[in-house]
């Protein structure tokens, strides 16, 4: 019952970085904004850990923190960002909804762990939900689909990684360690492809910028390395179909976006496909090989 709370601060604060990224967007480019939120985020968390005065992570905890950020935040926050200058914000976020799939797959391969029949039904319910909350409209290029698509293959298989790399004894050193690594490259990134150029602060833009920082990392981030410690990866990857859910719920209620049975039938295809996943007691094929073995 523990991990509720921090599914919920992951299900509606990452729902609701959809709007604050756009607003972002306006004044900042995909790279420096996100490089700028992992890196002040990652400080102040570092800072916080040390002033706890708790033990200094290990070479291979910093290694695996290191692996981590690249895989997590760069790779898929950072990939998803700069895939949505060029694809709809619907299109995109389908693509993140394969989020579970590759997390699903990548226990398959890494765990050895069967995918049962109420897995797979939640990710067929849960994808096929999105896609029809999403139901991409055309446009934008290959390359940013490859981008987005790669940036979500990333994220699952990080989270499958987390599962068996040293990892500090305290969730937010794990979590500062893995915004510095990501901030460092996306920074290194945004230079090389000539992002300072295009920077036009605004003010709007420095306000959602502060929100990521508070609430899309230091809050929800924390929340998510709290869960790759405490539950199945495929339960902490189920945000990925919620979040899609939330932005259009916060759209409607702060942008006045309408909400039609279109929306309607995909929320509740993806309610009942978290459900699924989350509720659906572990098999693994360890298991069975031992049944066959003996």
């Amino acid at each position: 019952m523990t991990s509720i709370g921090p599914l919920l601060i992951v299900y509606v604060v990452w729902g609701s970085t959809y709007l604050a990224q756009k607003i972002g967007l306006e004044g900042l480019p995909p790279l420096t904004l996100n490089a700028a939120r992992f890196l002040i985020a990652g400080a102040l968390l570092f800072a916080f850990c040390l002033a706890r005065r708790w033990p200094r992570p290990t070479g291979a905890q910093w290694r695996a923190g290191a692996i981590q950020g690249l895989l997590l935040p760069a790779a898929g926050t950072g990939g998803a960002a700069w895939a949505e200058q060029k694809l709809p914000s619907g299109t995109t976020a389908l693509l993140l909804a394969t989020i579970p799939l590759w997390i699903v797959l990548g226990r398959r391969v890494a765990d050895r762990e069967r995918i049962g029949l109420p897995v797979a039904l939640g990710l067929l319910a849960g994808i096929a939900g999105v896609g029809v909350l999403a139901r991409p409209a055309g446009g934008g290029s290959m390359l940013s689909t490859v981008v987005a698509l790669g940036g979500a293959a990333c994220w699952g298989l990080g989270t499958v990684y987390a599962g068996h790399a040293p990892r500090p004894a305290h969730a937010l050193q794990a979590s500062a360690i893995e915004m510095l690594a990501a901030g460092g490259v996306l920074s290194v990134l945004a230079l090389v492809s000539g992002e300072p150029g295009r920077i036009h602060v605004t003010g709007r833009s420095v306000t959602a910028l502060g929100y990521l920082i508070v609430f899309g990392s230091l809050v929800a981030y924390t929340a998510y390395t709290w869960l790759l410690d405490h539950v199945a990866p495929r339960v902490a990857g189920t945000y990925a179909f919620v979040n899609p859910v939330v932005a259009v719920l916060l759209g409607a209620g702060l942008l006045g976006e309408p909400i039609g049975p279109r929306e309607l039938i995909a929320t509740a295809m993806i309610a009942v496909g978290v459900a699924l996943i989350v509720l659906a007691p572990p098999v693994t094929a360890e298991h069975d090989w031992a049944l066959q073995k003996g």
